[in-house]
């Protein structure tokens, strides 16, 4: 009997040294970022590093709020974020419905397009994207930058709607209909109400997604006018020397808006996923 104890205390002593090493490695960064971010540039360059300042300092804050585009680039970002969350949603929607409720000619060639859209990488379709742009006078313009985004979060999200809402059961779609409902007023009434987990999960996963691209952000726009956060980090990084105390200040300036969204939605983002898993 001292035995099974004494096995079952030594593995759970293991299982939490192991979660509190994962902790420290996944925390570490963001600490880091932080410290960075209110030590001064001498401070930054010492050797060997530290890892607490000794004289913080909020001066790269005020670099890059007021004398940086990182103002401007943020209210881009929230306009290109917010925009092309909701075409996503609105896409994923219909789009996922119609794959769970109706089989046609093609439906799951169409699946299965979803699957290698997800799978293809941005830079394989930054090309012909920009050359269409190009001719369409739309370089440097949000709805390029919408436009983009969308092939980067519609194919996953439809796929998560799409596996969530054939956990719906179709009788309570009947019942409405018998009660005089269309289809569009039974999905509407009926399953978005319920699947209201899936969707905040799929709104979480394209936020995130769209907040942080960077390929088609640097492709596809020439001025500060539309230029996103990202790039507007990465100004930071000069020819020859890097401001790594603004860098790390925009950079938390960056992450505050997806991490409160997380903390926010952290419940209904790991029900959506784990409800609307990809089923064989």
């Amino acid at each position: 009997m001292r035995k099974r104890k004494g096995s079952y205390y030594t593995k759970a002593a293991v299982s939490y040294l192991i979660l509190v090493v994962l902790i420290v490695f996944s925390v570490f960064p963001a600490l880091w970022m932080f410290v960075t971010s209110i030590k001064t540039s001498q401070e930054n360059f010492t050797i060997p590093p530290k890892l607490i300042a000794d004289h913080p300092t909020a001066a790269n804050y005020s670099r890059v709020v007021f004398e940086s585009d990182i103002p401007r680039a943020f209210f881009n970002s929230i306009v290109v974020t917010v925009c092309a969350t909701a075409l996503t949603l609105i896409v994923a929607v219909l789009a996922g419905y119609g794959f769970a409720r109706y089989r046609f000619k093609g439906s799951r060639v169409l699946s299965s397009g979803l699957l290698y859209g997800q799978m293809m990488p941005g830079v394989v379709i930054i090309i012909p994207l920009y050359m269409v742009f190009s001719k369409l006078k739309m370089v440097d313009t949000y709805l390029a930058l919408i436009i983009a985004d969308l092939a980067i979060t519609v194919p996953m999200s439809v796929i998560m709607l799409r596996s969530f809402f054939q956990t719906i059961p179709r009788e309570l779609e009947e019942a409405a209909k018998i009660d005089g409902c269309s289809n569009l007023g039974s999905l509407a009434r009926v399953i978005l109400p319920v699947s209201m987990p899936g969707i905040i999960a799929v709104s979480v996963y394209a936020f995130l997604n769209i907040w942080e691209e960077f390929l088609f952000a640097l492709n596809l726009t020439n001025s500060n006018t539309v230029r996103t956060l990202p790039i507007a980090i990465n100004n930071f990084s000069g020819e020859f020397v890097i401001d790594w105390g603004a860098m790390m200040g925009a950079s938390m300036v960056v992450s505050v808006p997806v991490l409160v969204i997380f903390l926010l939605c952290n419940k209904f983002f790991i029900k959506g996923l784990s409800d609307g898993s990809v089923k064989g």
